[in-house]
């Protein structure tokens, strides 16, 4: 979407209401009454053959009889009746619209599908930008123009603040919240079905806006990744923040996506995980979003996590140690140069981070302790307890929070945050507005946990990776690009095929035969060293120990030979014919992980790492990373897990290769980087990491079908 199909839908010269009624509630008055309410300056005008008048104002039979050239059409009209106008106004010079109808095929029914298909090609046809269908239309506070038909939303404003959201009914309230804390709302776009504009055309326009500083996103689906990702990488080599409320973290969630919006929700983990690289910060709900654009809109997020925290209380001391923990927010290490400073300054011997004050102290003595956190290397975050006055008399108080907003724009400078902070959410009073109006550089956030919840999100969110590029073709690519293309639907290789991939990706293996007699398992075996691992193979039975093809311990050429006749009789139970028996290496001693790539409906692969062997399913202590991850993001999702606690050494169990499964997981995220389009899935579960070395275990390649398959078409082709 071009940047000037946008900037029309939020500027446009004149507004027709199509479909205009002086019914009780109806949304056409709510939309007329927002656009007078906030001085819109362009004219307004209904479309109604039945009327004349309505609400005292001229109304018009149809477009053609209008003034001037129609600009932003508002459909108040049903879905298929939505086409036609949408069609004529075209015609008749209209640029934009909002489409509130539904029934584009949100629930997937395919009359819906139909239609949909149908106002893509009035888009094509037309060339009007339009935001909706299923939406609850857009406002902009440089234009004071607003289609958003909700008679309590409060007065936009240019400000540092933009929202673009599949919802609509959540926009007065993320309005309201905001004005809360003395900020307004630059930019309103709800997107529904994101058939016209999507969310990350909005991203993308928004990137560009000298006065934003902050970007809200709420979102079911996001149908476009790539451009998504663009967009959100071009915000943020801007200077601003993509916050990011993604739904899909349970299945009943994403079904309520998909009856919503029509949206094919991924899970929250494959967002987050490719999402991530390009700066954008996913927060869990709507409470987190708004403490983070109390921050962010009024100064640059944290470069890094460690947080310095002041109070005079020594309960609050301790409720901030323990609110960090379990954050995982890390509270700075003060260095000695910098506990000599606050000593200094609190003539204190009792130097710790949090700082206790141990008692109401003096501004000068307050000015002191801060500037020695802000000028400390060591701090990335300075939270100081403080709340606004509720009524006059609180002259220490004030004089605080004045010197704090001189103390956080010389911070600004260096980039660091300084925000107060306090334990409890209260209502600001009347007085207490007139004072937060006097700070507008400190940001006030509210609860403890909350705001260490959220700046840790927005530290890590500064990671942000280059965009990497198509990676050539190799043969290895090649030759499954060619075995893929005649597929109609995702397809398992064997495990010898499996693991012949991942090891031509530098992922190693145990010593391992395939052979085809009992013969050869004995000679294998011997090859191998005893014990020996023997498991029948075949692309038909992907989970071999469920199917009971896997046999353990085999110490001796007897047990070889029965363990093969085993496999063989097991498999004709089944009805499958193997491709062989594989004789490997019995590895044994070391931690049981998996490591894998999967797709996502939205986000296409990621790499997984978790604890593995038969706890997967059960536990699922997993974390996800984006393809073509570095050594420091495989090392973040190992850390992330339960399963990089074990590798450490858990009650004096020998630590794991952690070397040799970093090296395995870059090598994955390699893989997943240059197949993209071939790979479904990979399991490698177990991948056994030793206290040296580290080896797959077992491996299991799905591969994609075409791009031209019918079994890969999208419910919104």
């Amino acid at each position: 979407m071009e940047q000037t199909h946008i900037e029309r839908l939020f500027h446009p010269r004149n507004v027709v209401l199509v479909g205009a009624s002086d019914r009780p509630d109806h949304w056409s008055r709510r939309v007329y009454d927002n656009l007078r309410r906030f001085a819109f300056a362009g004219r307004v005008f209904p479309v109604n053959p039945n009327r004349s008048e309505i609400w005292e104002t001229p109304c018009f039979p149809d477009l053609k009889a209008l003034p001037e050239t129609p600009d932003h059409l508002v459909l108040f009209t049903p879905a298929e009746t939505s086409l036609l106008v949408l069609r004529d106004g075209a015609a008749a010079g209209a640029q934009s619209a909002t489409l509130y109808a539904a029934g584009f095929g949100e629930g997937g029914d395919p009359e819906g599908l139909a239609l949909a298909a149908k106002l893509r090609a009035v888009l094509a046809d037309t060339g009007l930008t339009i935001v909706g269908p299923n939406c609850m239309g857009i406002a902009c506070g440089r234009s004071n123009f607003c289609s958003i038909p909700d008679e309590t939303l409060q007065e936009l404003a240019e400000s540092p603040v933009a929202i673009a959201a599949q919802s609509g009914a959540i926009c007065a309230s993320l309005n309201r919240s905001i004005n809360e804390l003395g900020l307004k709302v630059g930019y309103f776009a709800s997107c529904g079905g994101q058939i016209g504009c999507t969310v990350s055309d909005f991203v993308d326009y928004f990137a560009v806006q000298p006065e934003l500083k902050v970007i809200l996103c709420y979102i079911e689906g996001v149908p476009d990744a790539a451009h998504f990702l663009a967009a959100a990488r071009r915000a943020h080599a801007n200077g601003k923040t993509v916050l990011a409320i993604k739904i899909g973290a349970s299945e009943s969630a994403r079904a309520f996506a998909l009856a919503h919006t029509g949206s094919l929700a991924g899970s929250t983990e494959a967002f987050e995980a490719v999402a991530a690289t390009a700066g954008v910060v996913r927060l869990a709900s709507i409470e987190d979003a708004i403490e983070a654009i109390e921050l962010v809109a009024r100064c640059r997020p944290p470069r890094g996590p460690r947080v310095a925290a002041v109070t005079n209380s020594g309960a609050l001391r301790n409720l901030i140690a323990e609110a960090a923990e379990r954050t995982g927010t890390p509270l700075a290490a003060l260095s000695d140069g910098t506990r000599a400073a606050l000593q200094e300054a609190l003539k204190q011997s009792d130097i710790t981070n949090p700082l206790d004050t141990k008692r109401t102290i003096a501004t000068s003595q307050y000015v002191a302790c801060l500037d020695a956190l802000v000028n400390a290397p060591e701090v990335d975050i300075v939270l100081t307890a403080e709340e606004l006055p509720r009524d006059e008399g609180a002259e220490r108080r004030v004089a605080n929070l004045r010197a704090l907003e001189t103390i956080a724009q010389r911070a600004a400078v260096l980039g660091k945050p300084v925000a107060a902070f306090t334990p409890f959410i209260t209502g600001a009073t009347e007085y207490g507005r007139m004072v937060r109006a006097q700070i507008p550089s400190v940001p006030m956030m509210r609860d403890l946990e909350r705001t260490l919840r959220v700046l840790r999100a927005l530290a890590q969110s500064q990671r942000v990776r280059p965009e990497r590029p198509p990676a050539p073709e190799s043969d290895v690519a090649r030759i499954l690009r060619q075995r893929a293309a005649g597929l109609e639907r995702p397809t398992a290789l064997n495990e010898v095929e499996s693991k012949a991939l991942v090891r031509a990706y530098g992922i190693p293996l145990p010593q391992e035969y395939l052979v085809g007699s009992s013969a050869e398992a004995i000679e294998a075996a011997h090859r191998v060293g005893f014990p020996v691992v023997l498991k029948g193979v075949s692309a038909a039975i992907p989970h071999k120990s469920d199917a009971g093809l896997v046999r353990l311990n085999n110490r001796d050429d007897k047990s070889v030979a029965t363990a093969y006749a085993e496999l063989v009789a097991q498999a004709g139970k089944l009805g499958a014919t193997l491709d062989g028996v594989l004789v490997a290496q019995q590895i044994a001693g070391g931690i049981e992980c998996v490591l894998g790539v999967s797709r996502d409906p939205e986000m296409g692969t990621v790499v997984m790492f978790g604890l593995g062997g038969i706890f997967v399913e059960l536990i699922k202590d997993v974390s996800f990373g984006a393809p073509g991850l570095d050594r420091d993001e495989a090392l973040a999702m190992v850390k992330a897990t339960r399963a990089g606690r074990l590798l450490e050494g858990f009650r004096g169990s020998k630590p794991g290769d952690r070397d040799a499964l970093l090296d395995a997981l870059v090598n994955l995220g390699r893989l997943a980087h240059e197949l993209p389009d071939v790979i479904e899935a990979i399991d490698i579960n177990p991948f056994m990491v030793c206290e040296r070395g580290a080896f797959a275990l077992d491996g299991l390649v799905v591969l994609r079908p075409s791009l031209g398959s019918s079994a890969t078409t999208s419910c919104r082709d």
